[in-house]
């Protein structure tokens, strides 16, 4: 119930209604309704709203923690097997069963095997078995069984007293939700991928915040600027003040190299220049979001960062920063940067999932030809 259904017009409508009583053949005046009385109703009920309201929010972020399960529904169980004739040239390798229990439908998925020597703890091989589903493609369903088989297992790690461990490292649902302690770059790699095939199938959140902005339309810095170039970027930051006045962090980036440029990832660490504490960092990834060529940043051209909060120090001073450039994506396929983020992985995975998305509808308008 709305406040507004108990508010004062309601309240002013009673105090000249007839109150009707069943088995009585007549009516009487309703009792004249005191300011207090009112402002009393009027608070219990909003009080009752607002419980109520709190209520249902309780429960939906419950249903939402529920929703991404404690514990992995994906089940892996493994056994060396010398009769995969068809799958493997050898004959053998090893078989890797899984079974799938989860809720929501399962887009993608990351395990990781290892296979050491059980005596020593040695570890011979170490192999990564993923899959992910584009957005038109059919996702795993809850009850879902299907083996994997690796033949890349050496005969004397066959010969040897061998354990096999496995682990779920990420889990990607239908839904978007991400489950797993995702330690692995392989594991950061896939969900961009996955992102990045459906900023081809449709306009996303995350999509709108790794776009890139045209100088035409964005805040440039406009106080305290610096300039440095760092490989093939230069990069121009300083104070913008938004429309309530607060400062903001405003970034330009310039490609000074002679090949487009289909995306970046920068890191900007705030500190005390007088003590060096560490205050505040934050990752800026951008990128060109459909494979467009003819959108990427070309030599000579600028993309402007989406502004972000400016930190301060105690006594309201501007706090300083540093900005390192982690990864820069070129159109032919080349990098450059350090790429130490998790991030960076992200951003090249969505670069992968934007072109097999592509590639996927290119060869689907084919076969309708």
């Amino acid at each position: 119930m709305s406040p507004d259904a108990v508010g004062p017009r309601a309240f002013a409508a009673l105090s000249v209604s007839r109150n009707w009583y069943p088995g009585i053949g007549h009516c009487q005046p309703a009792q004249r309704i005191l300011p207090q009385q009112r402002f009393f109703w009027l608070k219990t009920a909003v009080l009752l709203f607002m419980t109520v309201l709190g209520a249902l929010l309780s429960l939906q972020v419950a249903a939402a923690q529920d929703a991404v399960p404690d514990s992995s529904p994906l089940s892996v169980t493994t056994q060396f097997s010398s009769g995969l004739s068809g799958d493997c040239k050898t004959g053998e390798g090893l078989v890797v069963q899984l079974h799938y229990t989860g809720t929501q439908p399962l887009r993608g998925y990351l395990v990781r095997v290892e296979l050491t020597n059980s005596t020593t703890g040695k570890v011979f091989q170490k192999q990564v078995l993923q899959e992910i589903r584009g957005s038109r493609e059919p996702m795993i369903p809850s009850g879902a069984e299907w083996t994997r088989t690796v033949c890349s297992v050496p005969k004397k790690v066959l010969s040897d007293a061998m354990a096999v461990s496995t682990k779920v490292d990420v889990l990607k649902f239908a839904d978007g939700s991400i489950w797993g302690p995702l330690e692995l770059r392989e594991s950061h790699q896939l969900v961009g991928s996955l992102d990045g095939m459906d900023f081809i199938g449709k306009t996303t959140e995350l999509e709108r915040f790794v776009s890139p902005i045209l100088p035409d339309r964005g805040p440039a810095p406009v106080e305290d600027v610096q300039t440095q170039t760092i490989g093939p970027l230069r990069i121009e930051s300083g104070v913008w003040q938004d429309e309530d006045g607060q400062d903001m962090m405003a970034v330009e980036i310039t490609n000074e190299s002679d090949t487009p440029i289909r995306g970046y990832l920068f890191n900007t660490s705030f500190f005390d220049p007088a003590t060096g504490t560490h205050i505040r960092r934050f990752s800026t990834k951008e990128l060109e979001t459909h494979g467009n060529q003819s959108d990427y940043l070309a030599p000579g051209s600028t993309w402007l960062a989406d502004p972000r909060k400016f930190s301060h120090l105690a006594d309201g001073s501007l706090a300083s920063y540093t900005i390192k450039l982690d990864l820069v994506v070129f159109a032919d396929g080349s990098i450059f940067g350090p790429k130490k983020s998790q991030e960076s992985d992200e951003v090249l995975g969505m670069l992968q999932g934007i072109d097999a998305a592509n590639r996927a509808s290119r060869e689907t308008s084919v076969n309708k030809e």
